[in-house]
């Protein structure tokens, strides 16, 4: 079934829209029935463009503090190697600063694939929160994790909240 766009909720896409492929721009949400590999397509007229998420590449549902605790980051100036407790390496991060602190961040798959982006807010910069949102490739929302901070330095301290769900 093509969509005319989707959704992140807790790491998976879910389609808005049914719709017939001929649109200008349609999506495709593949799975298996165990949701164990999953993917979304970019359609243009019908036409195949582009894939716009793999979880072979990155999967997103893993993104969880719990899973995370045993991955290593290799750090260099503007960018770290990320690997899973596995010591697969699963992607780079290549940061953007503004006043020492990070504002955005690319994930790059070790292919040279953009996968996925991140923005940082920082109250003290004049932002409304602490955040730092993960987005997709099209910059649909997939996280939200809202932080305290450090009134000296700026940087988050304490998690606040974490949010899946987008309307």
């Amino acid at each position: 079934m093509y969509y005319l766009n989707y959704v992140w909720r807790h790491g998976i896409p879910y389609g808005k829209g049914s719709t017939d492929p001929q649109v200008p721009r349609s999506y495709l949400i593949a799975m298996d029935p165990y949701r164990k590999r999953i993917s979304v397509e970019e359609y243009l007229k019908g036409e195949f463009h582009r894939i716009v998420y793999d979880s072979a590449l990155i999967d997103f549902r893993h993104l969880r503090s719990e899973e995370q605790a045993a991955w290593q980051k290799v750090e260099h100036d503007s960018f770290a190697w990320v690997r899973n407790q596995d010591h697969r390496l699963m992607w780079k991060e290549k940061y953007q600063f503004e006043k020492h602190l990070c504002r955005s961040c690319d994930v790059i798959s070790p292919h040279g694939l953009s996968l996925a982006s991140q923005k940082m807010t920082y109250q003290h910069l004049g932002d409304p929160l602490n955040t730092v949102t993960l987005y997709d490739i099209l910059d649909n929302p997939v996280m939200r994790k809202t932080y305290a901070h450090d009134t000296l330095t700026g940087e988050f301290t304490e998690l606040l909240l974490t949010e899946w769900e987008f309307p």
